[in-house]
């Protein structure tokens, strides 16, 4: 024998889940993305660290040049790879976005933001 509310039970159980999941997305990007951030800064350190340490009193000293190319290079190919997982995670994140049906998350996510005057 079925429970009258059982579908209403069902239902509010499946939309706290993805709200969750919404959630759990949404704070994985942002912890995601300063993971990025405070990655690069360090790599910019490094290498103006090592820049300033290959030019000294306006002499150039060749040995430097080379490690400070290499934190470049790998700066480069962080930064691709965070945008590409970046993008990668925004598609998912749309996805769980779409799922999640509750009428006032909808209200206020998806309404036009009127700008501050």
């Amino acid at each position: 024998m079925a429970i009258p509310g059982e579908s209403v039970l069902e239902r509010r159980a499946q939309d706290e889940r993805l709200w969750q999941h919404g959630l759990h997305e949404d704070s994985m990007l942002f912890r995601r993305g300063n993971l990025f951030l405070l990655a690069l800064s360090l790599q910019v350190v490094a290498h103006a660290t090592g820049l300033s340490a290959s030019t000294q009193a306006g002499v150039s000293a060749h040995p430097n040049v080379l490690p400070t190319r290499v934190i470049a290079a790998f700066g480069v190919a962080l930064t691709l790879s965070g945008l590409y997982v970046g993008h990668r995670h925004f598609q998912c994140d749309e996805g769980v976005q779409r799922r999640i049906r509750l009428p006032k998350y909808r209200e206020t996510h998806f309404q036009p933001q009127v700008p501050y005057l």
